[in-house]
């Protein structure tokens, strides 16, 4: 863990509160041998938000085309189409 908190520009406090909200939602888990305790992905949760995050991105993509499309072509939106 202390070499995890090391890299990171937050205190140990702050960070060890980041680490009992992930191990709390599953995305972690710790074990504790001594005075080291050890981190370790969930690999299965994490697929779970990595699903989630890639439907989040479609969404968000597909309206920001649409709005681009809007700034830049608005009459192509805006007036009828004719037959």
């Amino acid at each position: 863990m202390g070499d995890l908190a090391r890299s990171s520009p937050m205190a140990l406090p702050s960070f060890m509160k980041h680490i009992r909200m992930l191990e709390s939602s599953g995305l972690i888990r710790t074990a504790k041998a001594g005075r080291v305790r050890t981190c370790t992905l969930n690999r299965e949760r994490l697929a779970v938000v990595d699903g989630w995050l890639a439907e989040q991105r479609a969404i968000w993509t597909g309206r920001t085309d649409r709005l681009e499309q809007f700034v830049t072509n608005p009459r192509e939106l805006t007036e009828p189409v004719s037959p």
